[in-house]
């Protein structure tokens, strides 16, 4: 038995419906003309009711805009990027825009393919979080001349707009309060070194380290991806001659996995081990003890970003901006002094000595 296909409703049956012209109908789909509070109400009750849908893509061609904004990311399972992703959304339903998604999963490849797709779809603009190596698509974004705003990444890059948190002293100032707190033995766990932010926080915490009237001896360690490999990679660290007394987490999903493997191996924080992570997830506050965190200002970074891409939507020429925040450390119980006996504690070291983290 064969069906007909069901036709989509058109402007012209909203407008038999409603009892008005097309171009009414046309006039309440652009937000223009004079159209009264009655009649209005009654074409869009006869949209509703018809199930009509406007054609986005013809009424962007007519309008030279489509009211709509692309985000690429690598990915939502980071606190901060889910974060950042509702306050854009937020945002721009506030101002009448719709946001499309997409995910580069780190690949500058498939970060470039994707962002294609989004030009495609003639968005006005587009906010990117680049991969580590995001020149193919600045360089089509910047062809192009699409209005574009960098978040979260300090490139060297100075043709587009960037927001995003002083990394670097927010690494320094984190080290230096657990060096502060007596920890001579310290551990960066990291998703990715090539990325422009962790290269930044290898930068901060090498700093601290040098400012140091310690000798302080610093790790940085890229995790293995693969969940099993990396809890090894933890075992064996925590099992070492000289385990870390504090460590820190790129991000929450660093975090996470970091969480789940000490509980397992029985290694208590800060008993064992001092725990602080970039990143502020959900669950952060109901570990015992709660997770010390280094805050991000997320609201603000969604706001500066989209305000800044507007402006750059409006006046095209405007000359490219670089927009540093501060990020906040949250210190709570997670965080305290190694409990390692006195003597195990690296002496004052001399001028001489230098900090190099190994990776």
């Amino acid at each position: 038995m064969s069906t007909k296909p069901v036709r989509n409703p058109t402007v012209l049956d909203v407008a038999e419906r409603a009892g008005v012209s097309v171009g009414t109908v046309s006039n309440v789909l652009n937000s223009r003309g004079n159209v009264g509070v009655i009649r209005r109400e009654r074409v869009q009750a006869a949209m509703r009711d018809l199930g009509f849908l406007p054609n986005g893509v013809a009424q962007s061609l007519r309008r030279q805009q489509s009211r709509v904004i692309g985000l690429c990311t690598p990915q939502t399972t980071s606190a901060y990027f889910s974060a950042l992703l509702e306050y854009f959304e937020e945002v721009a339903a506030n101002e009448g825009y719709a946001v499309i998604q997409v995910l580069s999963h780190g690949d500058p490849a498939l970060e470039l393919s994707r962002v294609e797709a989004l030009l495609g779809r003639n968005i006005d603009g587009l906010i990117l979080i680049p991969t580590y190596d995001g020149s193919a698509t600045l360089n089509l974004l910047a062809l192009r001349g699409t209005p574009t705003v960098i978040v979260d990444r300090v490139t060297s890059d100075e043709r587009f707009d960037t927001v995003a948190i002083d990394d670097r002293k927010a690494m320094r100032e984190a080290t230096a309060h657990l060096i502060d707190l007596g920890h001579r033995t310290l551990l960066y766990l990291v998703r990715d070194t090539r990325l422009p932010t962790t290269q930044l926080r290898i930068e901060g915490y090498i700093e601290a380290g040098k400012r140091s009237q310690y000798k302080v001896e610093a790790t940085v360690v890229q995790r293995d991806p693969d969940e099993a490999a990396f809890e090894q990679q933890v075992s064996d660290i925590m099992a070492s001659s000289q385990p870390p007394t504090a460590i820190v987490a790129s991000n929450s999903m660093v975090a996470l996995s970091l969480v789940q493997i000490l509980q397992k191996l029985k290694i208590h924080w800060p008993d064992d081990v001092t725990l602080l992570a970039f990143d502020e997830p959900v669950w952060a506050p109901i570990l015992s003890p709660p997770l010390s965190v280094v805050r991000h200002p997320t609201q603000r970074i969604a706001l500066e970003a989209w305000n800044r891409l507007l402006a750059r939507t409006r006046s095209p020429g405007l000359r490219p901006k670089r927009i540093t925040l501060e990020a906040e450390l949250v210190a709570t119980d997670s965080i305290g002094s190694p409990k390692r006996p006195a003597a195990h504690r690296a002496p004052v070291r001399s001028s001489d000595d230098s900090f190099p983290p190994t990776v």
